[in-house]
Parts: C-alpha cells; structure tokens; sequence
C-alpha cells in the first residue's frame, strides 16, 4: 500500500513549521549517528553560502547522501528532488513529506518547475542527484540528466556541483564491508551566463553546464582519491 502524495505547489505556515521543527528535531539525532559512523568531512563548505537561492547537484553513491547535504549546508535550508516513488514509501514517505522533498513524477518530470521555483523563491537551496538513480560505490559518475542545470539557466540561479569523494579506512583491512570515510568537496559556483550565449537556445547552455559539473565533480573524485589512497 502507497501513501497519497500531493506535489508541492504552494506550501501553508502550518507545513513551513512542520518542516523546521522536523529540521531541528531529526538533525541532533543524525549528527551524533551519521556524522561519527561515515567520518564525514567536509571542504569549501563557505560557497553554499549563508543566503540566496541556488541548486546543488551530487553523485549518488551511498544511502545517507541527503543527510551529508543536509549537514554540509546547514544553518541553511535545503530542499531535495527525488523520484516520486520516495514520497509514496510507507516506511520513509512521511519523513520525505514532512521535510519538504520535491517527489518527481516518472511520467511528467517537468511537473515539479513550480515547486523548484517555490523553494528558490523562498532563497533555499535545492539539491538534484543528476544521475537519477543511486550507483552504490560509484566514484566515475556519468550520464548526469540536464533537469538541475535546465531550472538554474531557466531560473538565473547559480549551479554549485558537490563531489561525494569514498575514501578506504584501515578497518577494511579487516572488515572490508565498514562504510568507507566519506569527504564532500564543494566545488566552484557555475553561473548560468557563463554558459548561455546570445540567440542560441537555453538547452544548449544548460547542457554545457550540466556537462561542466559532471566534469568538475569526476575529476575532484579523482584527484582526492588519488591523495586520499
């Protein structure tokens, strides 16, 4: 049995003070349990910013990926895309409701333009996995889908690409299944003008810089991997 999912389209004071106070209720919990269990880092953390809309996109190689976004953007807000079959778990549907997660219809992916412009209308964050599906221990991401970069060059909103990097810990010696030691770098903001040119359509422009993350983030893996090993 599927639990009912409305898109988010507008969203009322009482559902805006549900998100916050499921925001600082769950957040103590998972710091104390997620942060220690991966030994998550993170690095240039300051171009999330502290104010003013934007979309981040990540490779998606391990469950807790939301959370690790979650803590590396906070005190900031952020609001995550996922597929519309999340929104609709009887185990972690109501979790995703409350926290405001934008479910994407297999059918319409377009639907969810005014609940992304709602989000960055409001100066929040909203996180994107352009692989669309999660590649567990995947460090050569590719096939990002256009969908993050297509709503930042269509809503002037800058595209911060942050690279999950997994790194090997003593412990696999021994237990080679432990979580590795997860570090998040935050790369440099791509801005939508730097991609659009003059006449020529907004797709193009969108899939050079959805591109230009894709790039960004398989060669900041790479290079961390190779120093981290």
């Amino acid at each position: 049995m599927e639990r009912p999912y409305r898109p988010l389209i507008g969203e009322s004071r009482f559902r805006r003070g549900l998100r916050i106070t499921g925001y600082l209720f769950f957040y103590p919990l998972l710091f104390l349990t997620v942060i220690p269990y991966y030994s998550l880092r993170v690095s240039g953390r300051k171009r999330l910013g502290i104010r003013g809309p934007g979309i981040t996109v990540m490779n998606h190689c391990v469950d807790m990926e939301w959370f690790f976004i979650w803590h590396a953007a906070r005190p900031r807000y952020i609001r995550f895309v996922a597929e519309e079959a999340n929104m609709k778990r009887i185990d972690a549907g109501w979790f995703n409701w409350i926290m405001g997660v934008i479910g994407v219809p297999d059918d319409r992916p377009m639907a969810i333009a005014s609940s992304v412009k709602t989000g960055l209308e409001r100066g929040e964050l909203v996180h994107f996995f352009p692989e669309g599906v999660i590649k567990r221990g995947n460090q050569k991401p590719s096939g990002f889908i256009i969908g993050a970069a297509w709503f930042a060059c269509l809503y002037n909103v800058p595209l911060i690409p942050i690279s999950e990097v997994l790194l090997k810990r003593p412990i696999h010696r021994v237990f080679p299944w432990w979580p590795p030691r997860v570090e998040l770098v935050v790369g440099e903001t791509l801005k939508p003008e730097d991609f659009i040119r003059p006449g020529e359509k907004m797709r193009k422009g969108a899939a050079r810089m959805n591109q230009a993350a894709e790039n960004l983030i398989r060669k900041t893996i790479k290079g961390h991997r190779e120093r981290g090993q």
